[in-house]
């Protein structure tokens, strides 16, 4: 519950170049959060610098699931399900008010691309690489049970249908969460601070970067003894600051997903579907929406990649077939967002992005930079410890010996040892909140829930609009968890742009006006900021009339 604000953020900055550090991490998704997690828990001085703010990519715009991968086992890639499975497990063992258990509906129909005996041959083979752990045991289902689970979904040439448990979790929360934990463990993290340049020692090698914050422009020289390039799909861009002739080895993979009203469509959880070219997609509720996803294409517009209307129509369609009822329009629609999967590249052109392995690659430069690419969501705590054994080895002597072994997977992200029932009482009985913003507190603040709502004054106590979300999350944001503007705030912190009917658009006005007396903004500064988050969400979480505007826009 410490504070990390502004303050906390410009003292990081100022240390680490008066000391140095161990370990400087580019990237603050959630990778390079957990590279810094793991470096902080060996006892290591770590800074993690992220030019955006944390989660502001990849991690923030995902399909939200900590899963093994079940579809992974048609291309073989069977160690990295195994891992896969082991990290969900830990993950929903050590933290069950963050990461929620999620059964999921896997079928197979008449002209499909999965045979009737392959729904249960798969399922086994997944459950055995989670080791036959109850956690992970499945169920097939008859057509009367298929109806029971989503009485909206079709049955018309339907040959097998299976219920098995992965997990789901708020993508940018995890990573928020990561990086706390790390700066419990002493090491620290800051938003809106860019890698320029490297430096390096008379011999060429690496020895730190200089960093320019953008919040005053002032440029930072940090020595540091290791460099990890956590970048996600921008990891070539800070690997063009090592070597400018590298060689380009990610293919960045945009993903599409649309948010719908939960009651739309019928499920008790989330259900796999075939769109009409094959492709793989899901309806997963998440509090009180639904998303639907993902599309999967090769793409060069990292940064802000946009959600076209041809690309909306291909997923309404898909999912219209597979809830023949819904009649879903653009109408039903209550956002849409586009992630980028950072894959490594496949030497085959002719390879869609779905077969191409979310496994990860560590790599080291002449210089000494170490990049880390590909992964997934759910393996980032084990991609953290892989890549901070490389590190450690190469070290300084007296630092090598300085480092303890990785604790990552003894150690909760945070103090989830209560029980939940209990707070959301004491959240409904003292504050008298409703159930669903008392859970939604819970989920995302764990124990932190009730000091939030107690430190905010009556008038802050309230939701916004008719979500879930209460204003004294805005403030409590802001002042312990790095958030700087207000895209940071509603975008990352607490999810009105994706999830909130009306995207806190209608009640703007009121929100800036909490924010801006928690930041200290003049009157200039919150209207800035107010644009700011309207121009957001119409570029990142609203239509596109085409794929010719799309390109115009970026």
């Amino acid at each position: 519950m410490s504070a990390w604000g502004l303050e906390e953020r410009s003292t990081a900055l100022t240390r680490a170049e008066r000391d140095g550090v161990d370990v400087l991490v580019v990237g603050g998704g959630i990778v390079g959060a957990g590279i810094a997690r793991d470096a902080a828990s060996r006892g290591l001085r770590v800074l993690l610098v992220e030019k955006g703010d944390f989660a502001s990519g990849t991690s923030s715009r995902s399909s939200k699931m900590v899963h093994g991968g079940l579809r992974y086992l048609a291309h073989g890639h069977l160690a990295l399900t195994r891992e896969a499975c082991r990290e969900r497990d830990l993950l929903l063992r050590q933290n069950p008010n963050l990461v929620k258990p999620l059964p999921f509906l896997f079928t197979a129909f008449e002209g499909g691309k999965t045979a009737g005996w392959q729904v249960r041959a798969a399922l086994t083979a997944y459950w055995g690489l989670a080791n036959f752990r109850a956690s992970a045991r499945f169920q097939m289902l008859s057509r009367d049970d298929v109806t029971k689970y989503s009485r909206d979904f079709r049955l018309d040439g339907l040959l097998a249908a299976g219920v098995y448990h992965d997990a789901q979790v708020d993508d940018a929360r995890l990573v928020i969460e990561v990086l706390k934990s790390a700066r419990r463990l002493g090491g620290e993290a800051v938003n809106r601070a860019e890698v320029t340049e490297f430096l390096r020692d008379a011999g060429g090698a690496l020895a730190g970067a200089r960093v320019r914050d953008h919040d005053d422009g002032r440029t930072f020289q940090i020595r540091a003894a290791a460099v990890v390039n956590a970048a996600g799909p921008a990891i070539e861009r800070v690997r063009g600051l090592d070597d400018a002739a590298t060689q380009r080895s990610m293919r960045p993979a945009k993903g599409v997903h649309l948010v719908i009203p939960r009651q739309r469509i019928h499920a008790q959880g989330a259900v796999s579907f075939e769109a009409r070219d094959g492709r793989y997609l899901f309806l997963c509720p998440f509090d009180d929406v639904a998303m639907i996803g993902t599309t999967d294409d090769f793409t060069d517009e990292i940064d802000e990649p946009s959600v076209t209307i041809e690309e909306v129509h291909y997923l309404l369609a898909a999912a219209n077939d597979a809830f023949p009822h819904a009649g879903l329009t653009t109408n039903d629609i209550r956002s849409v967002w586009a992630g980028v999967r950072p894959l490594i590249g496949s030497g085959d052109a002719e390879t869609p992005p779905s077969d191409v392995s979310r496994e990860s690659e560590i790599g080291e430069s002449p210089s000494g930079l170490l990049s880390v690419a590909g992964g997934k969501l759910t393996t980032f705590r084990a991609m953290g410890e892989a890549a901070m054994d490389r590190v450690v080895k190469r070290l300084p002597p007296e630092r090598r010996r300085a480092a303890g072994p990785s604790r990552t997977a003894e150690l909760p992200l945070r103090d989830d040892a209560f029980v939940r029932a209990d707070v959301e009482q004491e959240l409904r009985r003292r504050f008298t909140l409703s159930p669903r913003s008392a859970e939604h507190l819970v989920t995302a603040w764990g124990a932190d829930a009730i000091p939030l709502v107690a430190e905010a004054p009556e008038a802050l106590r309230r939701p916004i609009g008719r979500s879930r979300y209460l204003l004294a999350e805005i403030p409590w944001a802001i002042r312990r968890e790095c958030a700087g503007t207000l895209c940071d705030v509603l975008e990352r912190r607490v999810r009105l742009a994706l999830f909130a009917e009306g995207q806190g658009l209608p009640q703007l006005a009121r929100i800036v006006e909490v924010a801006a007396q928690a930041a200290g903004w003049d009157a200039d500064r919150a209207n800035a900021e107010a644009v700011a988050y309207a121009g957001a969400v119409r570029r990142r979480y609203q239509i596109v009339a085409s794929a010719g505007a799309a390109e115009r826009a970026a």
